[in-house]
């Protein structure tokens, strides 16, 4: 099991510390954060008796419900395009299914931060929007003020996308590396 502690990795923008959790309190916006957590656990625990079925179909998802995996999908690859193609939901799903409980909520409220912001723009849910629906949002919500939830869901969800993506062999060659380069195996650290 992952030592929660443990501050890498592309959910680390999820993880929030005791400093952190006070600091929001002090300010007003934990309330809202622990509404919000009370509220999307209640329905996260009503969602999974709902669709426990349905992960009966598609037994390949470990954490994510099909909704929430397809709008990972969707917005992963409007925001790192290639990332749908190099498998990061996939990534992404095994990963959460590992982390805490706590770093899943994050993660969760996150993506609900988009599906709320897009049916208030737009009525429909965000895997259900036009190219153009989405790069208005996007842009929107990334403009925001730093302390703005949606802006914050969308640093922590573009952290998670573009770190994992950009780990890849495919990220990597987008970046300029050329495979030139090798690194020795563990036996040579002897």
């Amino acid at each position: 099991m992952k030592n929660n502690l443990d501050s890498s990795g592309p959910l680390r923008h999820f993880r929030m510390g005791r400093r952190a959790m006070l600091q929001s309190l002090a300010t007003g916006v934990g309330a809202a954060v622990f509404a919000s957590s009370a509220s999307a656990a209640h329905e996260h625990h009503a969602a999974a008796v709902a669709t426990d079925s349905a992960k009966a179909v598609d037994s390949s998802l470990n954490f994510l419900d099909q909704h929430a995996f397809d709008t990972l999908a969707v917005l992963g690859d409007q925001i790192v395009p290639g990332s749908r193609a190099a498998q990061i939901p996939e990534f992404l799903d095994r990963l959460l299914a590992v982390e805490s409980r706590e770093t899943q909520e994050h993660f969760m409220q996150a993506l609900g931060a988009f599906e709320r912001e897009a049916r208030t723009a737009n009525g429909m849910p965000w895997k259900a929007l036009t190219a153009d629906q989405a790069t208005a949002l996007l842009i929107r919500i990334s403009t925001q003020p730093d302390g703005d939830m949606s802006r914050q869901a969308f640093d922590r969800i573009k952290g998670a996308v573009s770190e994992s993506y950009y780990s890849t062999e495919v990220g990597l060659k987008e970046l300029g590396w050329d495979g030139s380069i090798a690194f020795a195996p563990p036996s040579v650290c002897g």
